[in-house]
């Protein structure tokens, strides 16, 4: 087996911006197993690939995003006849460290950090197109212009994280599996919640009666206990900071009926809406 080869930052990072991107083919790149002493976020463009790390060997197909951590070491494995294409973003590590380090305690870098594997997930499609048309806008900009580069790059690290990964949980036999937790996260974005059980379903391949039966098996709740759940932090949320009437805060997370919510509110927090209100 060849031996894994160290790629270092001064090679592979722009030291004035502290990234580096670049649009790879496979079959005009030589691969080799390697590790890093920075940090790396590729996106499969086209194809497929066996992805070997730790290890591991995951197949991995388009819409594929993986996060790299120095201590991983990996290579790319083709299938006669195969071929891929891929996205390759690499970062500093004083960057990732200032990133995590805004996000805050309450970010799952830990998680995304400890994990024996990289994480990864699949990007629906407008994740991936998401992607691409950043990096497209980042194309355009003067590659002299370091400090605006700089800048944009920064922005659309920020939201690969907080978008994509910020729910990321490491799937062990005890745990909930990412497919469920990445469910969860998106339940959390763009107002789903507010649509209920269908939008739920909607943004996953899974059946109605699997998907209740891992969120009760996982987080111990119904699937109608998970969405009221999110109704109610939102409505409790709301209270604090806003000025808005009750009755529109309850319609507008989604709930039907003012009673049904008021009592739900009560049983959760031990108080009526509007005492909630009084004492924030």
């Amino acid at each position: 087996m060849m031996e894994p080869k160290l790629l270092t930052a001064d090679r592979f990072v722009d030291a004035a911006t502290g990234f580096s991107y670049r649009y790879v083919y496979s079959d005009t790149e030589y691969f080799r197993p390697h590790y890093h002493d920075y940090y790396e976020i590729f996106l499969l463009l086209d194809g497929e690939v066996i992805h070997c790390v730790n290890g591991e060997r995951l197949p991995l197909k388009q819409g594929a995003l993986v996060f790299i951590r120095p201590a991983d070491t990996h290579d790319y494995l083709l299938r006669e006849g195969d071929q891929f294409s891929m996205l390759n973003i690499t970062v500093s590590a004083e960057t990732v460290r200032e990133l995590f380090g805004y996000l805050g305690d309450g970010f799952c870098a830990d998680r995304l950090l400890g994990a024996k594997l990289p994480p990864q997930l699949q990007l629906p499609a407008l994740g991936f197109d998401y992607i691409l048309s950043q990096m497209t806008a980042i194309r355009t900009i003067d590659a002299q212009d370091t400090k605006r580069l700089k800048t944009a790059m920064r922005i659309l690290l920020f939201r690969i994280f907080t978008r994509f990964f910020a729910d990321f949980e490491e799937e062990r036999d005890s745990e909930i599996p990412p497919w469920l937790s990445t469910l969860c996260g998106e339940m959390k974005k763009n107002g789903n919640f507010t649509y209920g059980i269908d939008r739920m379903l909607s943004l996953t391949d899974k059946s109605r009666e699997h998907v209740s039966r891992s969120i009760k098996k996982y987080m111990g709740v119904t699937l109608s206990e998970f969405i009221n759940d999110l109704r109610l932090h939102f409505i409790a949320n709301m209270l604090k900071n806003s000025n808005h009437d009750i009755a529109d805060i309850i319609f507008e997370s989604g709930f039907g009926n003012i009673s049904w919510a008021a009592e739900l509110f009560r049983k959760k927090y031990g108080m009526t809406m509007s005492k909630y209100r009084k004492n924030r």
